[in-house]
């Protein structure tokens, strides 16, 4: 058992050390959703130095490094003892592969994340504003880690959500740069909760390293995906209301039967009724109680009941999906939904049973998004 530890990670060494060669980096702010008044940053592997106000001092391994907020400063103490205030603070690695751990003064409430690479720290909104500076397949790595882990260990299923994730990378670049930095850990960006540390996904996104998936003229791609489609994706305009090529509705038979592809839900019918009745709709009609009570999309996906959008039903009730049929039960009326998640693009679990029945990844990539063809941003268009 320790020996294959130990070979695991000399494999993901090697892996991270081939990362870092020529790469380029990204600066993602981390704990954007959580405000943080202290933290303690702990070097874990490789050297770190502290730059304070221009000058700069190594750390010791053993070194725990406590910052506080101090009104618009940050207070600094190395092993408990006081530094001084600072307006800045950044942390620096000083060889080809580090990282460091990042330790919240309430663990159960923050808990401990790594992350690869350098850190600036500073105060903003009264609170600890964080910025992790590394290398960007790292980060798509550790995107990966925090979308997918734990539902599979397929390699080729993390080799292609790697693609999609540096896709999506590559075309938000910008989307927070009036904020001072590329992306954040939030959803709305990427899930992002440190480095990787699994062999099969760092092994997925070190062999998509480079790649990506374009249109037939050679454009880069919006790769949405969720996790479930219920066997049938949707159109992109159908939830959002802008058309792509790309991501156009189609059967999956691969997400049935999956562990997401079936769930249920129970609304008091009065409830039901009046959400209804407040949207517009005559109730009071036979058939459309009729409809309200019997609403079914077994021939297919539909885009309204009742002429109300159905995105806005699932937003409105917390629902899985907006693939859904209704029966009445009892006082309730029992909603019996498929898939779970929007449905544009790739489904996850789809992606990982076709993965797991032999289909190579670039043909679960040509299956979940039409016309697609994969790259590598190195060739000449």
């Amino acid at each position: 058992m320790k020996l294959r530890l130990k070979i695991q990670i000399l494999f993901i060494f090697m892996l991270m050390f081939s990362f870092g060669l020529k790469a380029q980096r990204i600066n993602v702010r981390i704990f954007a959703d959580t405000k943080l008044n202290e933290i303690s940053f702990i070097p874990s592997f490789g050297k770190y130095s502290i730059q304070i106000e221009g000058a700069k001092q190594l750390l010791h391994k053993t070194d725990v490094v406590k910052i506080k907020t101090q009104s618009d400063k940050l207070s600094l103490s190395i092993n408990d003892s006081l530094i001084g205030n600072f307006k800045e603070l950044k942390f620096s690695s000083e060889g080809l592969m580090s990282f460091f751990l990042l330790r919240g003064k309430d663990t159960t409430l923050v808990k401990d994340r790594r992350y690869d690479d350098d850190l600036f720290v500073s105060v903003k909104n009264n609170g600890l504003f964080l910025i992790n500076n590394l290398e960007t397949e790292s980060y798509i790595a550790g995107v990966v880690q925090a979308e997918t882990w734990g539902a599979t260990t397929n390699v080729d299923f993390f080799k292609l959500q790697a693609i999609c994730v540096r896709n999506y990378l590559i075309k938000n670049i910008n989307k927070h740069k009036a904020d001072g930095f590329h992306l954040c850990d939030g959803v709305h960006c990427q899930a992002y909760k440190g480095r990787a540390n699994q062999v099969e996904v760092i092994q997925g996104a070190y062999n998509s390293k480079g790649e990506v998936i374009v249109d037939s003229s050679g454009n880069i791609i919006e790769t949405v995906f969720h996790s479930n489609s219920g066997g049938q994706t949707v159109s992109s305009e159908d939830v959002w209301g802008k058309p792509f090529s790309h991501l156009v509705g189609k059967i999956d038979t691969f997400s049935i039967g999956t562990k997401a592809y079936q769930w249920e839900k129970y609304i008091k019918i009065r409830d039901w009724k009046r959400y209804f009745k407040e949207k517009g709709v005559n109730i009071k009609n036979d058939s459309i109680e009729k409809e309200l009570l019997n609403f079914s999309q077994k021939d297919g996906r539909k885009k309204e009941m009742l002429g109300v959008s159905l995105v806005q039903i699932r937003k409105d009730f917390g629902l899985r999906s907006t693939f859904f049929d209704c029966q009445e039960w009892g006082s309730e009326v029992k909603l019996k939904g498929r898939g779970y998640g929007h449905g544009v693009g790739l489904s996850q679990e789809g992606a990982i049973n076709m993965c797991n029945q032999g289909y190579e990844y670039w043909q679960v990539i040509e299956h979940y998004f039409t016309g697609a063809i994969i790259k590598r941003l190195d060739e000449e268009t």
